[in-house]
């Protein structure tokens, strides 16, 4: 028993596909000016984009803040796991 009914899937007609060779996405997505390459903003100032790139006299402030930042968070999480152990273990 054969079944003649249309498959779309079979139709040779639907599916004209050309083959086509891949270009480079790289030669696509090629930088338009010196800017945009360095990965620089538009207007042609460097962005700091590591702690190496800062000013030395910035670099020393933002680690001692960023130092006790994490510190203050630290003894918070600790202060509220103490909280709730005492609170279970008080029964409340």
């Amino acid at each position: 028993m054969k079944n003649t009914s249309y498959n779309p899937f079979n139709d040779k007609t639907l599916h004209l596909t050309e083959n086509k060779t891949e270009t480079s996405s790289l030669e696509d997505r090629a930088p338009f000016n010196d800017v945009i390459k360095h990965v620089d903003i538009v207007s042609g100032f460097q962005i700091p984009k590591r702690i190496d790139h800062f000013p030395k006299w910035y670099k020393n402030p933002q680690r001692i803040f960023a130092t006790i930042s994490v510190l203050v968070f630290a003894s918070f999480m600790i202060y509220q796991v103490i909280r709730i152990i005492t609170a279970i273990a008080s029964g409340k």
